[in-house]
């Protein structure tokens, strides 16, 4: 089975996202969560995010 932060890696893998659409991949309910755990794996550098775009995406 899955975690979140497997779920949101696959959901990238596919292409750039913004956070309510990673949020209906990854089956995440709360956007909190899903933004917290965004955050997390940012600063540790497995995803980025475009400012710009407002998409989220691997690095």
């Amino acid at each position: 089975m899955l975690n979140d932060r497997e779920k949101i890696l696959t959901a990238l893998g596919e292409k750039s996202m913004k956070i309510f659409d990673i949020m209906k991949r990854a089956n995440i309910g709360n956007q909190e969560v899903c933004q917290s755990l965004l955050l997390k794996m940012r600063d540790e550098g497995s995803i980025k995010f475009d400012i710009k775009k407002g998409v989220w995406s691997l690095s």
